[in-house]
């Protein structure tokens, strides 16, 4: 039975160093003192990917990120109503059966939580949550799109164990032991409802750094580490190892100064801009390879990704045509470019570009540094000045700048309303008109997936047209490992070992 495993011996055992040595597979993992396992109050970003293997949810998202059946098995809507069917025979690693109740449980147990749980943001999309049957899940939406599915993407766990340090799951292991700061201890669920993993067990090892990390996985404590430092781009690149990429929600952009007095104020000068940066070099040299090209902010290669918005190809010459349009040209013979200003003196075309950096790395810095030579190259004036993150933020508010390069944390729901809405939480420019709310609202009131491509579509062609934003790319991640990570084909920031269950032993 299910509940045998959990006996006392059995968690000596997993705390001990054998339980370790003896997992088919070890797991480098990275976590603060403290750190709970528990969905409900896990924050750790290496641990929530661990309980990925652990806990399934209502819907899942394929390797597209598109919504899919996981512990439901069909849906149909009706207004803001969405009916779910629970897939009948699943059953939780305590032998109970999978049930409605369960997930409306494991819904309001994360919302009495609050804004600390990872998932808390998504809920928002959901007005109430019920259970008319024990197979029949019905979810009241804010909103009647499709958008709504990526909130039922949240850790279903069996109602009477919510509270304890390991509540039970459905994944393909389950848990036999937690020492916090120490070790886990996985092994393969025989109750899974789907095939059975190859790897029978799997032993994670906390690292406090990720230079410990690295270390451990170069002297084989260790078989597998995830991580999205960029101290980790040269490992990618040792023949003993093999690299697993994945794609983070870490989105860079150069925020352009819209006001007046900036010279990013004219949507042409940001169009020479966005043609005059080299980001194939910027995402090699600055970036080390660990970064994913795209003018917008949805990842490529995912089903909402519109092609077509990649439209700024390194072109300085189409850069010069731009700016010459705009009114800039060599009045001086110098290779700067200038233009007569209102008062008949000649103003020069210079740009500030501001940036942070942060205790671990001057990547960004380095960014900033080589787009500024970029941009001098086809003559705009163009200075870094680099400070921290709270003198960027002040001088954004101030409008010291023109142009600041930053990143932002997005979610793997596709709302971008934090970005562009005006009242949202990202909008550093405070860009807003009335064609863009009308787009954002689209992406929320789409119901088909046909409906919601083409509202995506407009949304991105419109971003890349006006620029509210100037995007760079997505920082990419990396699971390292001495052994074969085949397999690993959907992994994505907060499940970097998604499919590991199918990885051969």
């Amino acid at each position: 039975h299910a509940e045998d495993v959990f006996t006392q011996e059995a968690r000596d055992q997993a705390a001990s160093g054998d339980a370790v040595q003896s997992a088919d597979l070890v797991i480098g993992y990275l976590a603060s003192d403290g750190a709970e396992l528990n969905p409900l109050y896990c924050t750790e970003r290496d641990l929530i990917s661990v309980n990925q293997l652990v806990f399934e949810s209502v819907v899942d998202l394929d390797e597209t990120q598109k919504p899919v059946p996981l512990l439901a098995d069909s849906w149909t809507v009706e207004g803001n109503v969405w009916t779910f069917t629970m897939r009948s025979g699943v059953q939780f690693h305590n032998g109970l059966e999978c049930l409605a109740q369960d997930v409306v449980a494991s819904y309001e147990a994360i919302l009495a939580v609050g804004e600390t749980n990872p998932y808390y943001g998504r809920l928002s999309l959901i007005d109430s949550m019920s259970a008319p049957d024990a197979y029949t899940l019905e979810v009241v939406s804010n909103y009647p799109g499709m958008i709504t599915l990526y909130a039922m993407t949240f850790p279903v766990m069996e109602r009477t164990t919510l509270a304890d340090p390991l509540p039970r799951g459905t994944g393909p292991y389950w848990y036999i032991s937690y020492t916090e700061g120490v070790s886990f201890r996985l092994e393969r669920n025989p109750l899974w409802w789907k095939q059975q993993p190859s790897i029978e067990s799997i032993a994670g090892v906390c690292c406090y750094t990720t230079a410990e990390g690295l270390e451990a996985l170069q002297t084989g404590t260790i078989d597998t580490f995830s991580t999205r430092s960029y101290s980790a781009a040269f490992n990618r690149r040792l023949s003993d190892l093999t690299a697993v990429d994945y794609s983070t929600f870490s989105y860079e952009m150069l925020i352009p100064n819209l006001s007046s007095s900036s010279p990013m104020s004219d949507v042409r000068v940001r169009q020479a801009v966005m043609y005059a940066i080299d980001r194939a070099t910027l995402v090699s040299n600055a970036y080390l390879e660990m970064a994913q090209q795209s003018e917008v902010p949805i990842v490529p290669g995912t089903w909402l990704y519109e092609s077509r918005s990649a439209v700024y190809y390194y072109s300085p010459e189409r850069a010069l045509q731009l700016l010459n349009e705009a009114g800039w040209s060599n009045l001086t013979g110098s290779s700067m470019l200038s233009r007569l200003g209102s008062d008949g003196l000649l103003d020069d075309l210079e740009v500030r570009i501001i940036t942070y950096t942060d205790s671990s790395s001057s990547v960004r810095k380095n960014a900033a540094e080589q787009i500024a030579a970029n941009l001098n190259a086809v003559g705009i004036k163009t200075t870094v000045l680099s400070g921290t993150y709270s003198q960027v933020a002040d001088a954004m508010e101030r409008g010291r700048y023109d142009l600041a390069l930053v990143g932002v944390n997005l979610s793997e729901v596709p709302n971008l309303r934090p970005l562009f809405a005006q009242d949202g939480s990202l909008n550093l420019t405070g860009a807003h008109t009335d064609q863009i709310a009308q787009l954002l609202r689209a992406t929320h009131y789409a119901v088909t997936e046909d409906e919601m491509l083409q509202a995506y579509s407009e949304l991105q062609l419109y971003l890349v047209e006006t620029l509210p934003i100037m995007g760079i790319g997505f920082r990419t991640g990396t699971v390292l490992s001495t052994r074969s990570m085949a397999g690993l084909t959907s992994n994505r920031e907060y499940d970097v070992f998604d499919g590991l269950e199918f990885v051969e032993n």
